[in-house]
């Protein structure tokens, strides 16, 4: 089962719906709105970003190997790297072979 009760993943997901009510804002012309929705969504994301590389960085269940694996995916990928890594993780904490 997929971690998806963590702070960090429903902190991603919250981004994303902000990041398309802002879009929709902006194409009814309200640009006003659909700029302040659009950089609340930028910021959610990034500190979901950082916070995903942290996690990685600081969990204990990932061996070498599996750490410079998610570290790189987290890095490359800003955040959809972060979201996949939590859909990946199950409950135990340990990632899903």
């Amino acid at each position: 089962m997929a971690n998806i009760k963590h702070p960090n993943f429903i902190l991603a997901i919250v981004a994303i719906i902000l990041g398309l009510v802002s879009i929709g804002f902006r194409s009814n012309r309200d640009n006003s709105v659909g700029d302040i929705l659009s950089i609340a969504a930028a910021v959610l994301a990034i500190v979901s970003w950082i916070w995903s590389i942290f996690e990685v960085q600081t969990t204990n269940t990932l061996q070498g190997s599996q750490r410079k694996f998610w570290r790189i995916a987290v890095i490359a990928i800003p955040f959809a790297g972060g979201i996949i890594y939590h859909l990946m993780h199950s409950k135990r904490n340990t990632i899903v072979d």
